[in-house]
């Protein structure tokens, strides 16, 4: 998460009104909060994890969302918030290695922007990128529910698992 802040710093010299939103009360939360009280970043707040009734219109609020991975999970991992993104409806970003296989889901559904981790300046562009472009934010929203909807919603997965039962696989 620390790229999000060197992000941020980025961000805020570009003007005042880009605000970055983290939620959670990980074990990085308090490290966090401290550094951006010491650094001065006023264009970052923190809010608790939405309560689970809560979790879609929660998701459903942000304008663009952040997926920071971590390099060396990428290989094996995919962030399962990505999901649930693409499942509200809203557009994101994520940090993802060419070739992984986050890079290759953005490929797969056209639903997300992808820059290298570790990259503060590349992430600051496709944020500063997606918040003066809504239509390209309204399409990677479109696409990433599309794609939720053909491949992951519930009827879906109960379909393909009553097949796989009735044919013994």
């Amino acid at each position: 998460l620390k790229q999000i802040l060197d992000c941020a710093g980025l961000l805020k010299s570009k003007g005042p009104t880009l605000r970055i939103t983290l939620r959670g009360e990980g074990r990085e939360a308090r490290a966090l909060m401290e550094m951006v009280r010491t650094q001065g970043f006023d264009n970052i707040e923190f809010e608790p994890l939405a309560p689970p009734e809560a979790f879609n219109d929660a998701l459903a609020e942000g304008d663009i969302h952040l997926v920071p991975q971590n390099p060396e999970a990428a290989d094996y991992a995919l962030p399962s918030k990505i999901f649930a993104i693409m499942s509200a409806g809203r557009p994101f970003i994520a940090t993802a290695q060419a070739g992984s296989p986050l890079w290759q889901l953005r490929e797969e559904t056209g639903a997300f922007l992808c820059v290298p981790p570790n990259d503060p300046a590349a992430l600051s562009n496709a944020i500063l990128r997606l918040a003066d472009d809504e239509a390209l934010r309204n399409d990677l929203g479109a696409h990433g529910r599309a794609y939720v909807l053909r491949h992951h919603a519930k009827p879906k997965i109960l379909r393909d698992f009553l097949n796989t039962v009735r044919d013994g696989r």
